[in-house]
């Protein structure tokens, strides 16, 4: 727990929850500005695509590195400076824009440094929650952050964008790094509790060994020691191995939806459009997520999950069948009901079953499992859909998460569940 009064921890709660929240509208925003200004540059699906490449390669790229700094760091710093990284390199791409001189290389540039921020401060904020707060509260905590999440990065942040877009580029550019700034002096004022893992003895007796004066371990030894607490543990492994081929096929269908939505695409719409079809996204997130912690107590941890699994099926399905808005927007509310539920459990089991000292090296290798097939799933669809058009990268996309039910029914139970915590509680480090 954190070394301040309850109060303390409120008011540190509070400011993390600002912060994220502030940088999750910020999010929302780059989700449709980015791609849009890639639109204005080029007319090449692939190239627009690349956008969410370069986003997402710091996944593969940065990921391992970044969790070891998150368990060597003090980590309200880490989100900190996350933000300022962000509001940086986006007031160079104003200034780029201003100045005429925007060629697509830049806006990758300026994908990869978000995509990395971001990486940094999302691993970051789910490592100090379990220390802010009591462990029969993560459900509550995560609900609140996710339910967050979604309403401000995809209710508010697309159609936000789309505005903003049509006002001017630069503005859209700005306007974000304003909100990043934001998030930073959020951290900067309201988070003051001790959050160093180094300097930390829980209360479950978890303890880093030798004194501040000894010799710091290899880099290449707390890597093995977070991958192999990783796949010790069968539920964590395979969710990972799970959540990379659903991440695949989301970013596919990401990186070329805007392609498909927005005119001369098939679904005809306007940028604004755009950012209100993502909205049903969000809508959905907001539901799933606000009220996982029911659904898991009335149909457990297994079937909450299958759902994702499922609506992630109908979502990518039926824009390869159709490009009727209304039957598009509905499957993508679908998508994110699936979506909030999972990402509240499959976060809230994280911090459940990985000890504190551990989270940071154990969380990243996770994330670079599941969340590594991000970037080839965004370069695949690229290829395809300047081949054969988008609708075929939704219908493969559809196929990859079908299959997936036959390895998930058979490798994730709750007896494995319930003994993957026991070993977290045996665990003395």
């Amino acid at each position: 727990m954190s070394t301040g009064t309850q109060p303390a921890a409120r008011r540190d709660f509070a400011g993390l929850w600002a912060s994220y929240g502030l940088s999750s509208l910020a999010d929302g925003l780059v989700v449709i500005v980015l791609p849009l200004t890639a639109l204005d540059l080029t007319s090449s699906p692939g190239l627009v695509a690349g956008v969410k490449w370069a986003q997402t390669l710091p996944y593969v790229l940065c990921t391992l590195a970044i969790g070891i700094l998150i368990d060597r760091a003090e980590r309200s710093r880490l989100i900190l400076r996350a933000h300022v990284l962000r509001a940086v390199a986006l007031v160079l791409l104003a200034l780029a824009l201003a100045g005429d001189v925007a060629p697509l290389p830049l806006l990758y540039v300026v994908a990869f440094l978000l995509g990395t921020a971001e990486l940094v401060a999302d691993l970051t904020t789910t490592s100090v929650l379990p220390v802010m707060v009591p462990q029969d509260r993560l459900d509550g905590a995560n609900a609140r952050l996710e339910s967050t999440r979604s309403s401000l990065n995809e209710f508010v942040g697309p159609p936000l964008g789309g505005l903003l877009v049509a006002i001017g580029a630069i503005t859209a550019t700005l306007s974000m790094a304003g909100l990043y700034l934001v998030a930073a002096g959020a951290v900067l004022l309201l988070l003051r509790g001790s959050y160093d893992p180094r300097d930390r003895t829980e209360a479950d007796g978890e303890r880093r060994e030798g004194t501040a004066t000894a010799a710091r371990p290899r880099l290449r030894d707390e890597l093995a020691e977070g991958l192999h607490y990783l796949r010790r543990q069968p539920v964590l492994w395979n969710l990972s191995i799970m959540v990379c081929v659903m991440a695949a096929t989301w970013s596919a269908w990401s990186a070329v939806l805007v392609l498909y939505a927005v005119t001369p695409g098939p679904m005809g719409l306007s940028g604004t459009g755009y950012g209100l079809l993502l909205t049903t996204l969000a809508l959905g997130g907001v539901l799933g997520s606000l009220t996982a912690g029911r659904v898991r107590k009335v149909l457990g941890t297994r079937n909450l999950l299958a759902i994702d699994v499922v609506t992630g099926i109908v979502m990518l399905a039926v824009p390869a069948l159709t490009a009727q808005v209304w039957s598009v927007a509905a499957v993508t509310f679908l998508g994110g009901v699936g979506s909030g539920l999972w990402n509240v459990t499959v976060v809230t089991l994280r911090q459940q079953l990985i000890p504190d000292a551990l989270l940071g090296r154990v969380s990243s290798a996770s994330r670079l499992i599941g969340w590594g097939g991000m970037p080839l799933g965004a370069a695949l669809a690229g290829v395809l859909s300047q081949l054969v058009g988008p609708r075929l990268v939704f219908a493969l996309g559809a196929l990859a998460c079908a299959l997936l039910l036959f390895p998930f029914f058979r490798t994730i139970r709750e007896e494995t569940i319930e003994e993957a915590k026991r070993q977290r509680a045996a665990h003395r480090q």
